[in-house]
């Protein structure tokens, strides 16, 4: 597996331990700061309180790659 669809559903990532991510998935939450003891319970990366447009260009990649859009990443309830 490469990158799961989410299919419109950003919780998805929140159903799924580090260890049920794909090596690809890793690498691009990890381009957005994300590391193992972050998603398993610790505080989240400074990149889930940013709006798209505070994103940088690798970031925004990472989190279309991942499946977002600017007016999904923009909704979710980190931000």
């Amino acid at each position: 597996m490469d990158v799961r669809n989410m299919q419109g559903n950003p919780g998805i990532w929140e159903e799924l331990s580090w260890a049920d991510l794909s090596s690809r998935e890793k690498e691009l939450w990890a381009a957005l700061g994300w590391q193992q003891d972050q998603w398993d319970g610790g505080d989240a990366p400074s990149s889930a309180d940013k709006d798209w447009h505070d994103l940088n260009s690798q970031e925004q990649v990472a989190a279309t790659n991942l499946g977002f859009s600017e007016d999904m990443w923009n909704s979710t309830e980190d931000k």
